[in-house]
């Protein structure tokens, strides 16, 4: 599970479904949280807050330009890749953190992904979870 430690700058709801904004370095990401803000008390603007996502959500994009739906976009370098069979674990570099994805072995080698590659990694909003910092 990929780990990134933010701050909550503003919560948008309507009716069971809010939209967190959170900063993370000077990157801004956001994240889709089922239920009115008071029924998460750890999720408050100004609160610290671990945003997680899966290794497996976490799509790859090199040379990437143009428009996309996908609102959390991390730029970062290829610092290792394992290839296996099937699939093909990316590890990421960004800022002074590491996120891995898990992408299939034909879209890395399609891409021909190497160590070093300047890539974006995207994750969907509702594929965030938060969670209290300790």
């Amino acid at each position: 599970m990929n780990r990134l430690k933010g701050h909550i700058t503003a919560i948008q709801s309507s009716g069971e479904l809010s939209l967190v904004d959170i900063a993370y370095n000077q990157i801004h990401l956001t994240a889709f949280m089922l239920g009115k803000p008071d029924e998460h008390p750890e999720v408050t603007v100004g609160q610290d807050i671990w945003v997680l996502f899966k290794e497996s959500e976490v799509a790859i994009a090199k040379d990437f330009s143009g428009s996309i739906s996908l609102r959390n976009r991390l730029e970062g370098y290829i610092e290792k890749i394992v290839v296996g069979d099937l699939l093909a674990e990316v590890t990421l570099k960004v800022g002074d953190d590491t996120i891995v994805s898990i992408i299939s072995r034909r879209a890395c080698d399609a891409m021909k992904l190497k160590v070093g590659d300047h890539v974006t990694a995207l994750i969907k909003a509702n594929e965030m979870t938060l969670m209290e910092y300790h």
